[in-house]
């Protein structure tokens, strides 16, 4: 019995810090949203395009400059399309 107790109790444990996790990610993803909307309307724009134009030929210093990769934007959005199915999958299914 106290075998059993002490088993779920583990489990009890897991669940609960799973939930925390899940809720902290959720409240980091929302405090992210307006950046993921900015990210959006700079990708293709004209400002990306010159600033793009910009980088590769030394106009401007070399920086860490990932957001003007033609996949760094596109793919985050893949993977917050993947990550909603596998959300809807778990929550509602």
């Amino acid at each position: 019995m106290i075998n059993r107790i002490s088993k779920y109790e583990e489990k009890l444990d897991s669940v609960i810090n799973s939930i925390k996790l899940l809720d902290e990610a959720i409240n980091v993803y929302k405090n992210n949203i307006k950046n993921i909307k900015e990210l959006n309307k700079y990708y293709g724009s004209k400002n990306w395009f010159k600033d793009k134009d910009s980088y590769e030929k030394n106009k401007i210093p070399k920086i860490k400059a990932g957001v003007l990769s033609e996949d760094a934007i596109w793919n985050i959005n893949e993977d917050i399309k993947d990550l909603k199915e596998e959300m809807n999958k778990l929550f509602f299914t």
